[in-house]
Parts: structure tokens; C-alpha cells; sequence
């Protein structure tokens, strides 16, 4: 779009467009991926060498399904015999309903794309099991490279199904069945996905998803605005990344308000008091269940700063995995108390929040001496953030710090 943007139509195209790109939901067009590089390379690893399995685990929100939407588009059009079926797991699925999808999501990837002949497969079972799975898919011409996603493989609640699924994978592997299989689902570790994992250690390609790095967030939002006529200033898009926390579904959603605010002021230009504006719009949008969670683990009749510190926990410095100890929030809630303040003074607080008391807000890995904390739903972490600056929890003096490029030591 021409950057001398003047009728009100001309600003309604732009705000749909920017509304269209920065959706948050996951993507499935390569050209919008970001970052990520050293995992795609890993899934097509595993792919090309057939017999091999992929489980790919990690925090909701970090981009899972979109890693598993795209990966292989990259050398789709100089590999013509990609065949990929998608199916998204529940926890209704027993095997039977979970593999016969599958096994009809393939045969029609193949008969849309003009590969029928390279998935001969039948899908038409009332029941099944591993050993039938496995010998439809050794049917599949040795020249199709055919792939299964199954998503939200966490959400499978049926124990049988998570045996006989890791059966079928075993079967795979033992009869050099060329389908690859990539499990996705919400995971600590691979144990909690995989039943027996431990059996199908020559056969899996374990990924580990973590937050996304600085770098990989800027790519996500230059990407997107670079096929309009918006730009983001430097700060803007600082702003919107620390406050982002390592998950690209909020950057993509402060970068859409941030957006908005611009247009709706007739700019082409996106500056931090756009951000600000954003970060209302947020908590005016946001669902009901975090603000619920959020008056679970603050609701009290004395004043107990739980708001205070759950802030503080929110804005701890954490790992790759988004794990913080209680030495991590002795900083952000000395900032936000004004006095400075001891781990006393708040470890009843993290109890309360990894408690039922607190509606679990956080989750408690660890023994007593090494305890470590993080977000329950990763989702809560900017939330709770943005809420703590709407409500002038951070002043101005601590804001201007926690939002600079280089973050120095919170004022207290």
C-alpha cells in the first residue's frame, strides 16, 4: 500500500489488514513464520530420515501448532511429495477415533493436493488398532512423504489410547513405515505425553519448545508490517516485546492495538503512547478467565498486597522455560512496595498462589530449598503485568526502567 494514505477507506483497508495479520491465532503461511530456525531444521531432519518420530512439547502460547503448520512448507515446492494431514486431539479421542481421523485427514490431504495415487489408504474402521494403522500407511508409495500432526495430544485423557499410540509408533519404527508422526501438546517433559518414552528413545526427535527470544519477536512484527503501510518505532516495538514475555501471541495482539490507536489518529507511524493505548484495549478484551484466576489468587478481606506481589512474580526475571525462584521477585516487589523488602515478606504469598486457596495461578516445581515458580497459564504472566501498570501499581519512575532496552535496577 502507498505510504500517502488519505481517504477514511484507504484507513478502514488498513486497519483490516492489520487486523488479518496480527490475529493471534496460529499461522500456516511460511512466509509470516518467525524465528525458530534450529526446530525446523530438527522436524525436517526427522522427516527425511523416515522411521523417525517427532514430539514436540513446551508452555501453552509459545507456538507450537504454528512450528507444526509450517515447518515443512519451506522445501515444499522443490519436495513435491509432501503429504500432510492435521488433526487436533480432544479429550473424547480413544485410538480408534484418534487414528481413523488421522488416517482420513491423510487420504484427503492426499486427494486435494492430486497425490490419491501415493495414499492408497482405507479409513473406513469402526475399530482399529496399531498393527491395522500401520499396515494402511506401509500401502503409501515410497516416493509420498507423508506426515501426521496430531495437536493438543495432551488434551487425550484415554490411558489406553496413549499406550496404544505409543504401540503404534513402536510398530512404525520396528517395520520401517515411512509416515512421520509429530505429537504436539502442553508438556513439562516428554513423559508426560509419551507413555514408556523411554522404549522409543532410537525412534523420537524430542523438541522442547521454549519462549521466544527478543530477536524472534521483532521478526514477528516486521514481518507482518511490512506488508502494510505501518511502521513501529523502535521503542514501540521494545515495549510491546518486554511486555510480551517471551509469547508471540501477545506480541501479535499489542502490536494489533498498538496499530489501531495509529490509524484511528490518521498515523502510519506506531510510537510507544500508541503501546500505552494498547495495553487498555487489552484489559478492556481480555477473557473472563484471566480476570476470574486473577480475583482467585488476589481476593482477600485485609489488605495482604497479594495484587502487589503477584505482580512482582510477573515481573521476575525467569529461564528459557519461564521458571523464577522466590530470590527472583525480591527485587520487582521491593520496586513495587517502595521499601525494601525480604523473601518473608512474601513467601506465604507464592504458597497462596500454587495453592487451591489461590486458584493455582502458579505452578511449584522443586523441593523446599529449590523451589521454583511459573504462570500456571503462561497467558496470566502479561496480564497480570499489563494490569499492574493500568492500575498505577508501577509508577512512573519503575516503568520507565522496566521499559528501557537495557533494565537496570527497579527503583525502590
Amino acid at each position: 500500500m502507498a505510504k500517502n494514505i488519505m481517504t477514511e477507506d484507504d484507513w478502514l483497508s488498513l486497519e483490516w489488514e492489520i487486523r488479518q495479520l496480527f490475529d493471534g491465532a496460529p499461522i500456516d503461511e511460511e512466509d509470516l513464520f518467525a524465528g525458530r530456525q534450529k526446530e525446523v531444521l530438527r522436524m525436517l531432519e526427522a522427516v527425511m530420515e523416515r522411521s523417525r518420530h517427532v514430539v514436540l512439547y513446551g508452555e501453552k502460547g509459545v507456538g507450537k501448532t504454528s512450528l507444526s503448520n509450517v515447518f515443512w512448507k519451506r522445501f515444499n515446492k522443490s519436495l513435491q511429495s509432501f503429504v500432510v494431514a492435521r488433526i487436533q486431539a480432544g479429550p473424547q479421542d480413544n485410538f480408534t477415533s484418534l487414528w481413523v481421523r488421522a488416517l482420513d485427514e491423510l487420504r484427503a490431504s492426499a486427494q486435494s493436493s492430486g497425490k490419491a495415487d501415493l495414499i492408497p489408504i482405507d479409513a473406513d474402521y469402526d475399530v482399529i488398532t496399531p498393527t491395522e494403522v500401520r499396515r494402511e500407511l506401509k500401502k503409501c508409495s515410497p516416493n509420498a512423504i507423508p506426515i501426521i500432526i496430531i495437536d493438543e495430544y495432551s488434551e487425550v485423557c484415554d490411558a489406553d489410547c496413549r499406550i496404544l499410540t505409543a504401540n503404534t509408533i513402536k510398530e512404525f519404527y520396528d517395520h520401517t513405515v515411512t509416515t512421520t508422526v509429530i505429537l504436539v501438546g502442553v508438556a513439562e517433559t516428554i513423559a508426560d505425553l509419551i507413555e514408556d518414552h523411554s522404549s522409543l528413545d532410537r525412534t523420537l526427535v524430542q523438541i522442547s519448545l521454549n519462549r521466544m527470544s527478543h530477536a524472534e519477536l521483532v521478526e514477528i512484527i516486521d514481518k507482518r508490517a511490512s506488508r502494510t503501510a505501518i511502521t513501529f518505532s523502535g521503542d514501540a516495538k521494545w515495549t510491546i516485546i518486554l511486555l510480551s514475555r517471551g509469547l508471540p501471541y501477545f506480541t501479535q495482539t499489542l502490536a494489533k492495538h498498538a496499530a489501531f490507536s495509529a490509524i484511528r489518529a490518521k498515523r502510519l507511524s506506531v510510537e510507544s503512547f500508541d503501546v500505552d493505548q494498547a495495553m487498555t484495549a487489552f484489559i478492556a478484551d481480555s477473557k473472563e478467565a484471566f480476570k476470574k484466576a486473577y480475583r482467585d489468587a488476589t481476593r482477600s478481606n485485609q489488605d495482604n498486597n497479594f495484587e502487589q506481589s503477584l505482580l512482582a512474580c510477573a515481573l521476575a526475571r525467569t529461564d528459557d522455560e519461564g521458571f523464577f525462584t522466590a530470590n527472583d521477585v525480591v527485587e520487582p516487589f521491593s520496586a513495587i512496595m517502595r521499601d525494601k523488602k525480604r523473601i518473608a515478606h512474601f513467601e506465604k504469598h507464592l504458597r497462596r498462589f500454587s495453592s487451591d486457596e489461590g486458584g493455582n495461578v502458579l505452578i511449584k516445581r522443586g523441593g523446599e530449598r529449590q523451589q521454583r515458580f511459573r504462570f500456571k497459564d503462561p497467558m496470566m504472566q502479561p496480564y497480570v503485568i499489563i494490569r499492574g501498570i493500568e492500575s498505577k501499581m508501577i509508577d512512573e519512575d519503575a516503568k520507565t526502567i522496566l521499559l528501557q532496552r537495557e533494565q537496570g535496577v527497579l527503583p525502590i
